[in-house]
C-alpha cells in the first residue's frame, strides 16, 4: 500500500523542546521610587550621607537612575545671581564612596573631574540632560529668576522654566550602580554609602557682585527606580552568591597644593604610591 505525505517541511533542528517564540523579557512591577532624605535641606559644606535602599526580597534596583532630586535656593543673594550651566556637576566639591567600611572613591575636585567627563558627551546626550543644569546662559538666568535675564526671543526657555523650574538632579552614577546590570542590595552583606560635599557658592552661582554669592538645596529627596520580581530576585541573587565582579575607576584626587610664584622656591610634597 502507498502512503503519501502532504505539509511543511521539518527543519533539522526541530527538538521535543522547541518552541515557535522564544521570550526575552519578563513581566515585572516596576515603579520610580521618591522617599523625602534627611536632612530635606543643605548649605555649601554640609555633608549629605546617601545611603542606598536596601529595599525588599527579590526587589532590584534599575541601573543609572539612583539620584538626589531637589531645588535650588538663590534667595539672599544679589537679584542678579544665576546658576552656572552643568550645575549638577559643580554642585559636589568631594564624592565618597563606600561599601561597608571600604572606600570605594574618595575624590576631592570632584567636580572638576565629572566637568571634564561630561564635555565628551554626545550633543543628544546633553540635550536631554535638562535637569543637571546642561543648557544655554539664558535658561540658566531665567531658571533662576535673574534680575537681568532676557524676556524677549526667549519663548522657548520660558517654557522649559514653566515645566522644570528651580528643580534639579544629582546623579549618583557609580560604575557598580550603572555598568553592571540590575543592583540587589538584599543579597550584599553590607550597605553601599555616598557622601558628598555641597560646594561653596563661588562655584556654582554667578552674579555681579561675589560677595553676595549664595545657594541653598531644599525639598531633597532621594529618587530610583525599582523591579519586584520573584525570578530576577533569585537569579540576581544567585550571581551575587557565586561570586559577582564588580569593575570600576578608583578615582583619587586628595589635594591641591598651591604654589606662590614669587615667595615659594622649593615645595615638599608626600606621595603614596601604593594607591
Amino acid at each position: 500500500m502507498d502512503e503519501e505525505f502532504t505539509g511543511s517541511e521539518v527543519p533539522d533542528s526541530l527538538l521535543p523542546t522547541h518552541i515557535s517564540k522564544t521570550l526575552d523579557g519578563v513581566k515585572a512591577y516596576r515603579s520610580v521610587n521618591r522617599t523625602t532624605f534627611v536632612p530635606s535641606s543643605a548649605e555649601p559644606g554640609e555633608k549629605l550621607h546617601v545611603r542606598v535602599p536596601r529595599l525588599g526580597e527579590n526587589e532590584v534596583i534599575v541601573p543609572g537612575p539612583l539620584a538626589l532630586v531637589f531645588d535650588i535656593d538663590l534667595s539672599g543673594g544679589h537679584a542678579n545671581n544665576y546658576l552656572v550651566q552643568n550645575v549638577s556637576r559643580a554642585l559636589v566639591s568631594r564624592m565618597k564612596v563606600k561599601f561597608g567600611t571600604t572606600t570605594l572613591q574618595d575624590t576631592d575636585g570632584y567636580d572638576i573631574f565629572k566637568i571634564y567627563e561630561d564635555l565628551f558627551l554626545t550633543q543628544e546626550q546633553r540635550d536631554n540632560m535638562l535637569l543637571e543644569g546642561i543648557q544655554s546662559e539664558d535658561l540658566c538666568r531665567i531658571q533662576s529668576n535673574s534680575g537681568d535675564k532676557k524676556t524677549s526671543a526667549v519663548d522657548t526657555e520660558k517654557k522649559l522654566n514653566e515645566f522644570y523650574g528651580t528643580k534639579y538632579v544629582i546623579r549618583l552614577d557609580h560604575e557598580i550602580l550603572t555598568d553592571h546590570g540590575v543592583f540587589y542590595p538584599r543579597a550584599l552583606y553590607d550597605t553601599l554609602t555616598f557622601e558628598l560635599t555641597p560646594a561653596p557658592a563661588s562655584q556654582v552661582v554667578k552674579g555681579t557682585d561675589p560677595t553676595k554669592l549664595k545657594y541653598k538645596l531644599t525639598n531633597i529627596h532621594l529618587e530610583y527606580e525599582m523591579i519586584r520580581r520573584d525570578l530576577l530576585g533569585k537569579e540576581a541573587r544567585s550571581v551575587y552568591s557565586s561570586g559577582k565582579e564588580f569593575a570600576y575607576d578608583h578615582v583619587h584626587y586628595g589635594k591641591t597644593v598651591r604654589i606662590e610664584r614669587n615667595t615659594d622656591t622649593s615645595v615638599n610634597i608626600n606621595l603614596t604610591p601604593q594607591r
